[in-house]
């Protein structure tokens, strides 16, 4: 009713003018002003996401524990079911993983590895990400045995993803530390000290999102107090723990609200559709999926 009020007064004027005065053109910037005001729609203030975490497996064939060369060019447009993907041990085969994907925002694979492999974290994105900062793990152990965690430049990447204008939280990826030895353990342990203390110290009172390949067993009696740890120093929660999904894994999407953002998890699900023709999963990781709602605070 605005846009044709406002329409109609400004036909009057520029066509008649007031009374016998003749037209006022100045007055067309103040009422085109007014028209695109009364047109303006407000920044949304609540709406979902759909998140895929997914550890590709994508060291070279016949070292990968699935068979990249022919499952990466199926994995990619299956990608596009989804706002936000996070994937790990993207190593050898990201232009495959990126081809068939449309999301508009995306990271650049890491360029320049201190080590034989890159930390293998990408992501893909349908909202506009922030600058993507990649940290090292400062522990690992392993480089021909116990996983060879120290072939390969893992640890985590972090950015901004902008939900609507003037809102944004932090998503993490990262890849923790594999193998059960006691130097296993203490270097996975490690990570998630080192992953908490960056929190801590960066993402202030702003609602997270941390997904990735954790390495954790739930409730094992050695990865169990890593992972309480984890929740205690960042006040960050399971999602599936948080909706009793029932189904622990070691892939998780852990979240937190915070002052500017509610995030809330509304459904978490292994994602069953990344099979081949034989069914077949495409990886030697199951995916997970997860949906959260987000709303500005009242």
């Amino acid at each position: 009713m605005a846009r044709v009020i406002l329409a109609d007064t400004y036909r009057k004027v520029v066509t008649t003018g007031y009374g016998n005065q003749p037209p006022r053109t100045p007055l067309l910037p103040i009422l085109l002003a007014l028209l695109l005001h009364a047109c303006t729609e407000p920044p949304p203030s609540e709406g979902t996401f759909l998140s895929l975490s997914y550890n590709v497996a994508g060291l070279p064939e016949g070292i990968s524990g699935s068979h990249p060369e022919r499952n990466t060019p199926i994995i990619s447009p299956l990608l596009n079911g989804y706002d936000l993907v996070l994937v790990q041990e993207d190593f050898v085969y990201h232009e495959a993983l990126a081809a068939g994907a449309t999301h508009p925002y995306r990271s650049e694979p890491m360029t320049d590895p201190e080590r034989f492999f890159s930390d293998g974290l990408n992501r893909f994105s349908v909202f506009p990400l922030g600058p993507l900062t990649r940290v090292r793990w400062d522990a690992c152990h392993g480089t021909v045995e116990n996983a060879s965690d120290c072939l390969a430049d893992k640890g985590f990447s972090v950015s901004e993803v902008t939900l609507a204008e003037d809102l944004s939280l932090l998503v993490y990826n990262h890849h923790a530390e594999a193998g059960g030895s006691e130097e296993d353990v203490a270097a996975r342990a490690d990570n998630f000290t080192q992953l908490g203390t960056h929190i801590v110290e960066n993402a202030g009172d702003r609602a997270v999102l941390v997904t990735g390949d954790t390495n954790l067993h739930g409730f094992d009696v050695d990865d169990e107090p890593i992972l309480s740890e984890l929740f205690t120093t960042t006040d960050l929660a399971d999602a599936c723990r948080t909706i009793g999904c029932g189904d622990d894994r070691i892939d998780r999407f852990l979240f937190r609200s915070g002052s500017d953002l509610v995030l809330t998890p509304t459904e978490w699900a292994v994602a069953g559709e990344f099979v081949d023709e034989a069914d077949r999963p495409l990886s030697d990781h199951v995916p997970i999926r997860a949906r959260f709602s987000w709303a500005r605070p009242e």
